[in-house]
């Protein structure tokens, strides 16, 4: 048989029951109100919206191109949703991307997020250091170049006494932005120029030939070639040309000249 204190007690308990319920219910409106809220503030809502791409362009590239492929990405949803474009969730490095892979022409390429409504870009044109034409594709083409060996751009198919002219008889071109030739063989090319300048030779041209493996041929402006291996040094090769011509060559019979081959260490063959 209860008591009125157990009675009392068990109402008591039953009351404190209910407020903690109660309480509780109340916080997880609370926490879910706020979810609800964050959810339509970040995907719903126009308060972090993109609503402009300043672009601050140096290059050739138009404005209106790169606003173009940045709105695409934008515009992409994830997870079925769309309002990836608020610009907490634009991801800068992505975009950086995105520029540098759509449009080979462009270097020095940075995006920012200025808040509220805006992602900035920036960009510069890459200079050409040369043109890499190549010939064993099906369609003769020619690409200019940059520092790094990276063609960014088509060119002409003509000669220009400013831009080193590179014809390849051996590498295919697949498309813009992939590298000419692999590191040490660009890196081989791109000193011939320089080293023949010390010895004042200039070149028109440097020729990749098929009809041998580590040969590289250089056109000097007097009409003559230069057969280089890639295999050894340069500087002792040009070296042992400087010699050759200063010893063996008289001014006046180097325009007979066809070629002179210094791919042999201590030796050298001319025609």
């Amino acid at each position: 048989m209860k008591t009125v204190s157990d009675v009392y007690q068990a109402k008591y308990l039953a009351k404190k029951r209910k407020r903690i319920f109660l309480r509780l219910f109340l916080w997880f409106i609370f926490g879910l109100a706020i979810i609800v809220g964050l959810v339509y503030l970040l995907f719903f809502s126009k308060l972090f919206y993109v609503k402009e791409v300043s672009i601050a362009n140096q290059s050739f590239i138009s404005n209106q191109e790169i606003g173009q492929a940045v709105d695409e990405f934008l515009a992409q949803k994830r997870f079925f949703v769309s309002g990836f474009s608020n610009l907490i969730f634009v991801e800068s490095d992505k975009i950086q991307s995105l520029v540098i892979n759509n449009f080979p022409q462009a270097e020095n390429v940075t995006v920012e997020k200025e808040y509220p409504h805006t992602v900035k870009i920036s960009l510069d044109g890459k200079t050409a250091l040369g043109v890499w034409c190549f010939s064993m594709s099906d369609q003769n083409k020619c690409f200019y170049f940059d520092k790094n060996g990276v063609a960014f751009e088509t060119s002409a198919d003509s000669d220009g006494p400013l831009l080193l002219r590179i014809e390849d008889e051996k590498g295919r071109f697949e498309k813009l932005g992939q590298a000419v030739a692999d590191k040490e063989l660009l890196s081989f090319i791109l000193s011939i120029r320089p080293e023949l300048e010390k010895i004042k030779i200039d070149i028109k041209k440097i020729t990749i030939p098929a009809v041998e493996y580590f040969r590289i041929d250089a056109e000097t402006s007097e009409g003559w070639k230069v057969y280089f291996s890639t295999r050894d040094d340069l500087k002792n090769q040009v070296n042992s040309l400087n010699v050759f011509l200063s010893q063996k060559i008289s001014p006046e019979k180097r325009s007979q000249l066809q070629y002179i081959d210094v791919r042999i260490p201590n030796r050298v063959y001319y025609k």
